[in-house]
């Protein structure tokens, strides 16, 4: 995974989760960026920038370890099918990445109610608290 490190954002708003948002997502993977979860959690996160259609959506995905421990990979031009929800927030183009299936693998970040799949897994020392 080619990933471009980018100035500190600013911390981004706490996700929760919001059935009423749900989304899915077909698109292809435009970018791939590590950047700051905010909050309690120190380990960079994996942003990935998809375009569907004439939109343009910025997937929150996880953070960088959890993606690492499990080998999966982002590749600009990945043709990938998402289910997630928006982030609350006006303008927005966030989504809260549930699921992520590409022809050859599923990746599966948060469960069906939100909670992050990757809290059973070992974080490294001075990730902090990624939730």
């Amino acid at each position: 995974m080619s990933l471009a490190q980018s100035a500190p954002a600013p911390a981004p708003a706490k996700v929760k989760y919001d059935e009423a948002s749900r989304i899915k997502i077909s698109g292809v993977v435009d970018d791939i960026q590590q950047r700051s979860l905010g909050g309690t959690c120190k380990a960079p996160g994996v942003f990935v920038t998809v375009k569907a259609n004439e939109k343009t959506f910025e997937l929150r995905v996880g953070p960088k370890w959890f993606i690492d421990a499990l080998t999966w990979t982002f590749t600009k031009g990945d043709k990938l099918e998402i289910t997630g929800w928006k982030v609350d927030k006006e303008g927005s183009n966030e989504v809260v990445v549930r699921k992520i299936n590409r022809a050859e693998w599923s990746l599966e970040p948060r469960d069906d109610t939100g909670a992050a799949n990757w809290l059973w897994m070992p974080a490294p020392k001075d990730s902090g608290k990624c939730i």
